[in-house]
């Protein structure tokens, strides 16, 4: 009888039925403890509520299994929402699932709950769980910029010893744009992680529709880890607390329109009332009661398998999307409810130039199916080209002083990496005897009275030249930049006429000279003015 071929994410059968899915499935969702895809659709429609506002009506189906379905506050209206077909793409990598629709609110106080006491989970019930390990992932794609808009969230209060009007988790994006997950423990202590400002887009520039962003939150119990499009962009040391129980914290008690523990999506809870809305397109939400790796992320890329011919005895399977050069493993088992440390290993072979491979197996027993798997390294991004290290004898600074620049550093690298390409290395110093702070060409930046995020970004302008050179001074003519590439530049950003200006040793407007010139947008016209300076300047 002819084999046949089925494929379920990067694991293949051979077999001659379709039994197997049951089995792959299981093994795909050891760890989800809920999930909610938004594919019921249809496109444009309003996602199912019945019953008084705010009643529950599981609308929402929890893909996990254990039935943790999700209801919308009304259906439509003030707090509804309506599927739509603005997806970050058409197949979600980490299975190869179709993803044809997301959701987004209807009105201006968008709401979306879990209630264990209506759903009755058949597994894990989720607004019980007090996970040590925990993963919240969520796509997000915003409409608007301003104010705190909380994807995914836990109801609670009186939780946390530092306010007790926080509720026990949030996934959101903070009034400066930048991304971060808040949760109390079950010992009351808060543990935070925030991104660098400027990170996420509300609205991009000039006027378009912001990109969709696939948010992680991720703690094993020692770190908390946020991820932003499956990089890390900030990470908090938990034991560093002092709390002897770092467990997520479910809370007790109940407000006129909330429960402790039950899980929240497009809004938050703050002081017992429902807040921090998240304006726009939300998909893909899953929660895990383990710490993922990056590669398990629902939009890691995944290398993909396909059958390439199958005759008695032997298969050829096709793999793609790989990283190009990287080697990996075929794994193998005729039983898919075994773990995969307990799949043999039938080689290593390598992906080529436009990560693809094929690899023939053989010897295969007609008479039992057979599963197969790719296994590939996660790989870390590399560093950007502009990079940094603390100057000998950081380690006498004090700790708070140390702990403020590295994150001020960190972030300002970041954006100029995001957003341009610089190949130097910085030095960074703490002084106490600058009154502010200084930097020169040389690479080295002192930090003395003021430490911020956006002094750091300041700075680094000056060690890539900003005032700090000869070809500077000579681009400069009555104060105003002559150098072509800056000139269209800032004509781009602000329209025909548009000058920069400079004092010789600083710039306007976009040179981030002071606090309340630092916003999403303003960040990124300054990295990208100083890149168009150098190659006036012909130091890029």
């Amino acid at each position: 009888m002819p084999s046949m071929v089925a494929r379920k994410g990067s694991t293949l059968q051979i077999c001659s039925g379709w039994v197997w899915m049951l089995v792959v499935a299981a093994q795909m969702h050891a760890a989800t403890v809920a999930y909610w895809r938004f594919e019921e659709g249809p496109a444009d429609g309003l996602v199912v509520h019945a019953g008084a506002d705010g009643a529950f009506h599981g609308t929402v189906r929890d893909g996990s299994g254990n039935g943790n379905h999700l209801s919308a506050w009304t259906q439509g209206g003030y707090a509804g929402f309506a599927y739509r077909t603005n997806v970050a793409s058409g197949r979600v990598p980490q299975f190869g699932w179709t993803n044809r629709f997301s959701v987004q609110n209807t009105g201006n106080y968008p709401a979306m709950f879990t209630s264990a006491q209506h759903s009755r989970p058949s597994g894990i019930n989720l607004d019980a769980i007090l996970p040590v390990q925990f993963t919240v992932e969520a796509s997000y794609r915003a409409v608007a910029s301003g104010g705190y808009r909380t994807v995914v969230g836990r109801d609670a209060r009186n939780v946390s010893r530092s306010d007790p009007n926080l509720a026990a988790f949030y996934l959101q994006v903070r009034p400066d744009d930048s991304v971060a997950v808040v949760f109390t423990d079950v010992s009351g202590y808060t543990h935070r992680a925030f991104s660098p400002p400027g990170w996420v887009y509300g609205i991009s520039p000039g006027g378009a529709e912001a990109p969709w962003y696939h948010l992680a939150a991720v703690s094993d119990g020692n770190t908390l880890k946020l991820y932003v499009n499956n990089l890390l962009v900030a990470s908090t040391d938990l034991v560093a607390s002092g709390s002897p129980n770092r467990a997520l914290v479910r809370g007790s008690g109940t407000g006129p329109d909330w429960v402790a523990g039950a899980w929240s999506v497009g809004r938050g809870l703050y002081a017992g009332v429902h807040t921090d809305r998240a304006y726009g397109f939300i998909d893909e939400v899953r929660i895990s009661d383990r710490a993922l790796e990056p590669g398990e992320f629902l939009f890691a890329p995944r290398p993909v398998a396909s059958m390439g011919g199958v005759v008695a005895g032997s298969v050829s399977l096709e793999v793609a999307h790989g990283p190009p050069g990287m080697s990996f493993q075929v794994l193998h088992t005729t039983d898919a409810r075994l773990p995969w440390s307990r799949w043999s290993n039938l080689g290593t072979h390598a992906f080529d130039a436009q990560g693809r491979a094929v690899v023939r197996v053989t010897g295969l027993p007609v008479e039992l199916p057979h599963f197969y798997a790719i296994r590939t390294a996660v790989v870390p991004p590399p560093p950007g080209p502009l990079t940094y290290s603390l100057a000998p004898g950081w380690q006498n600074w004090p700790a708070d002083i140390r702990e403020r620049i590295v994150y001020a550093m960190e972030g300002a690298v970041a954006q100029y990496n995001k957003w341009g390409t610089f190949r130097k290395h910085l030095t960074v110093n703490y002084n106490p005897g600058v009154p502010t702070a200084q930097a020169s060409y040389s690479g080295w930046i002192d930090f003395g009275g003021q430490i911020g995020y956006r002094t750091a970004l300041h700075e680094i302008s000056h060690t890539l030249g900003v005032g700090t050179t000869w070809q500077w001074q000579a681009n400069l003519a009555g104060g105003v930049w002559q150098g072509p590439h800056g000139r269209q530049k800032i004509q781009e950003f602000d329209g025909p006429g548009a000058v920069i200006y400079s004092d010789g040793t600083h710039f306007w407007p976009y040179g981030l000279n002071y606090d309340n010139e630092a916003s999403t947008e303003s960040i990124r016209r300054h990295v990208l003015l100083v890149e168009a300076f150098r190659k006036d300047m012909g130091l890029e």
